[in-house]
């Protein structure tokens, strides 16, 4: 049995927790699970983007996953990073976005610029069909056509803004 915090619309914990997938819980407009999401980014501007698996639902995003009760942002991506991709990231490397809330879940962004080898991952086939990675205009591509889950299109959209302020 997987729990879950329960966040208010700041990002806080609220001290509630729900069964994952329990679709008993009816949550209040101000009650939202969490979900951690990463961009991983190579030297050559691309994004390291997976194809979920068929059960999964078969659509392109990037690295992620719930929150389970008890664990910070930051302790769940890299679990999620470990148990999708197989492998292991430094903490001090990630960059830590905050938060956006687009609809029930809420989401927490991270950035890691790291060359990582796709003969180094092991994907995570219940819920990975493969990796590779993909250029800005390619992802741009995915979301056009609707391939790309929105949510992780929205977040890329808000990645890139942050960065742009950043050059600028």
């Amino acid at each position: 049995m997987e729990l879950l915090d329960i966040y208010d619309d700041n990002g806080n914990i609220t001290g509630k927790t729900i069964v994952r997938g329990d679709k008993t819980v009816k949550l209040s407009p101000n009650e939202h699970i969490a979900v951690g999401v990463i961009f991983i980014e190579n030297d050559k501007g691309e994004f390291l983007i997976q194809k979920t698996s068929p059960e999964k639902g078969g659509e392109f995003g990037t690295t992620g996953g719930h929150i389970d009760a008890g664990e910070t942002p930051l302790a769940s991506i890299k679990r999620e990073v470990k148990e999708e991709l197989g492998i292991n990231i430094d903490q001090d490397q990630i960059q830590e976005y905050g938060y956006f809330l687009f609809d029930m879940p809420i989401r927490f962004l991270f950035y890691l610029r790291k060359n990582i080898e796709l003969k180094d991952i092991t994907v995570q086939k219940e819920e990975v069909e493969w990796v590779k990675y993909m250029t800005i205009a390619e992802i741009e591509e995915l979301i056009e056509t609707n391939q790309m889950l929105k949510s992780h299109a929205l977040l890329l959209k808000e990645l890139m803004n942050i960065k742009n302020s950043k050059e600028g």
